[in-house]
């Protein structure tokens, strides 16, 4: 057998994902809608969240 490098990967950074993420990544935007997460309430995070 081979060994394989390890890569780790930042998937914070990445350009591009699979479309089900880039689409609940866009739902979360706007449902932040430009506020700071200081302004956000525990409850309303649980929800954006699940």
């Amino acid at each position: 057998m081979r060994r394989t490098i390890k890569k780790e990967i930042n998937l914070n950074k990445l350009n591009t994902g699979c479309l089900p993420c880039m689409s609940e990544a866009k739902n979360m935007e706007q449902k932040i809608s430009n506020r700071k997460v200081s302004e956000i309430k525990i409850e309303e995070v649980k929800t954006i969240v699940s």
